[in-house]
C-alpha cells in the first residue's frame, strides 16, 4: 500500500515538472508540447506502431487545453512522427527517423559534417567586440571580432545557445553567409582564413533560466558547456565559441594513439 501510494506521489511530481516546463518555456505552448512529445516518442514511451492518447487524455496529462493539443499534434504529424488514422486514433508511425546526435568529434571533417543541415538562430550582434581574455598559448587576439549570440537548431530541436567570437577580417570575405549559416563551415571553406586547428574542451554545468528556455529544458538541467577555438597559422583567434548544449544530444567524441611500448 505505501509504495504504491509513493509511486502515485512520484509520478504527480513527474507530472507537476512537465507542466512547469510547457508553463515556462519561452517557446510557444504548443511548440513546446510537440518538443516534449517528440522527445518521448524519440526515448520509446510511445513505440513505433502504438496508439497515442486521446487528445483529451494528452490534454489532462500535461494541464492544457485541447486545441493545444491538436497543434502539437499537428506539427509531429507534419513532421512524419505519427499517422492518424479516420475512426481510429493516433499512431506513432512504423518508421521513425533517427534523432539527430551532436557529434562533438576530434576529427574536423566528422565534425564539420555534423552541422551539415542545422540551422542558427541569431538572437544579438555586437559589430565590434574584444575577445575574451584567452591563454597565451591557445593564440593571439586580433583587433575586432564579431560577436554574435545564436541558437543553434537540428530540424526543429534546439539543441544549443552559444556565444561565438568571429575575426572581423574573415567575417567581411562572406558577411552573408556568416549571418545566415552555421559559422565553422563557413570559416573552413575561407581560402583567405587559413584555418590551422581547432581545440575543444567540455565542461558538465547546469542549465540557468536563460538558457533553459531557449533550449526548452527545466532550470538546473545538465548542460554541457563546449569551448571551441579555431586560430590560423599564425596563431591569430579566427573563432572563439562558448556553447551550452543540451545534455540529452551532445556525444563528445576523441580517439588517443596509445604508444608502443
Amino acid at each position: 500500500m505505501e509504495s504504491s501510494v509513493a509511486g502515485r506521489g512520484e509520478l504527480d511530481a513527474k507530472r507537476e515538472e512537465i507542466r512547469r516546463r510547457l508553463r515556462t518555456s519561452a517557446l510557444p505552448l504548443y511548440v513546446a508540447l510537440s518538443n516534449l512529445l517528440r522527445s518521448e516518442i524519440q526515448e520509446g514511451r510511445w513505440p513505433p506502431g502504438s496508439q497515442l492518447p486521446t487528445l483529451e487524455q494528452l490534454s489532462d496529462l500535461y494541464g492544457v487545453a485541447r486545441v493545444t493539443v491538436r497543434q502539437a499534434v499537428g506539427v509531429l504529424a507534419d513532421d512524419g512522427l505519427i499517422e492518424r488514422v479516420q475512426g481510429k486514433g493516433t499512431f506513432v508511425a512504423d518508421a521513425l527517423a533517427p534523432r539527430k546526435v551532436i557529434r562533438l568529434d576530434s576529427s574536423w571533417h566528422t565534425f564539420v559534417r555534423m552541422l551539415d543541415g542545422n540551422l542558427p538562430e541569431t538572437l544579438s550582434v555586437e559589430q565590434d567586440a574584444r575577445l575574451p581574455p584567452i591563454p597565451d598559448e591557445e593564440g593571439w587576439a586580433a583587433p575586432s571580432y564579431r560577436h554574435m549570440r545564436r541558437v543553434h537548431r537540428s530540424g526543429s530541436e534546439p539543441y544549443c545557445v552559444i556565444d561565438l567570437y568571429l575575426d572581423n577580417a574573415c567575417y567581411t570575405l562572406a558577411p552573408e553567409a556568416f549571418d545566415t549559416a552555421m559559422v565553422i563551415p563557413v570559416l573552413g571553406r575561407l581560402p583567405g582564413a587559413k584555418v590551422q586547428k581547432m581545440a575543444q574542451s567540455l565542461r558538465i554545468l547546469a542549465a540557468d533560466l536563460t538558457v533553459a528556455r531557449q533550449l526548452d529544458l527545466p532550470v538546473g538541467a545538465p548542460v554541457g558547456e563546449v569551448r571551441r577555438v579555431i586560430t590560423a597559422k599564425d596563431g591569430r583567434v579566427l573563432y572563439l565559441g562558448i556553447g551550452q548544449y543540451r545534455g540529452d544530444l551532445v556525444v563528445f567524441n576523441t580517439t588517443l594513439e596509445v604508444p608502443a611500448e
